[in-house]
């Protein structure tokens, strides 16, 4: 288990039907396990606590996924709005937590490559900089796994339709420290990603 950096919370974005994937793709499995189910357990594994993860599409059924982890589940019932209202639902709770954490790791579950390494090192450079946006480096591009300070909380909650945190990470580049991680680039969206996990 990483080192413990105490105050930072996580939210887990997973409420969406995967439409295009054709699946679900938090049922998705590697080495036995969904992702769903990875993704949370590498959050507790790297340290941030609580956890929560946000659940929409076919919630109940992704619930059985997490028994036993220990992880804050959210249901947002809004899910087919977007991204946008899963991020507020898991917001919505960051903010009722007393006290307030420093600071919120935000990530989805469908990045195949996500490893305790990397969130662990997400969370000592978050500690050592000033920046107070740390996020990962991908596709020419700074996106999540990501770490905010509490200072951008309220704009985290207040993000709308399908847009996720990275509107927040653009509007404040200057203000943003990025570790690379070229594997980030892997997500699955459409088939063809999936038929590239599942290649021998």
């Amino acid at each position: 288990m990483s080192e413990q950096h105490p105050g930072i919370a996580a939210v887990i974005l997973a409420a969406g039907a995967s439409t295009r994937l054709g699946k679900p793709k938090q049922l998705i499995r590697i080495e036995n396990e969904s992702l769903l189910r990875r993704t949370v357990r590498l959050a507790l594994e790297s340290g941030c606590a609580p956890v929560f993860v946000v659940l929409g599409y076919e919630a109940e059924r992704m619930r059985t996924e997490l028994d036993g982890l220990g992880a804050i589940i959210v249901v947002n019932e809004q899910w087919a709005e977007g991204m946008g209202s899963s991020l507020r639902r898991g917001m919505e709770a960051v903010l009722a937590m007393e006290p307030q954490p420093a600071g919120v790791m935000l990530l989805v579950c469908d990045q195949p490559e996500l490893t305790v390494n990397l969130l662990g090192r997400l969370r000592t450079q978050h500690g050592a900089s000033e920046t107070r946006i740390t996020a990962s480096g991908y596709a020419d591009r700074a996106g999540v796994p990501a770490i905010f300070g509490r200072e951008f909380f309220a704009e985290l909650i207040a993000v709308e339709g399908d847009r996720g945190a990275r509107e927040v990470i653009r509007r404040h580049a200057d203000r943003v420290s990025t570790i690379p991680w070229p594997e980030g680039e892997i997500d699955l969206d459409e088939p063809d990603d999936l038929a590239r996990l599942q290649e021998p």
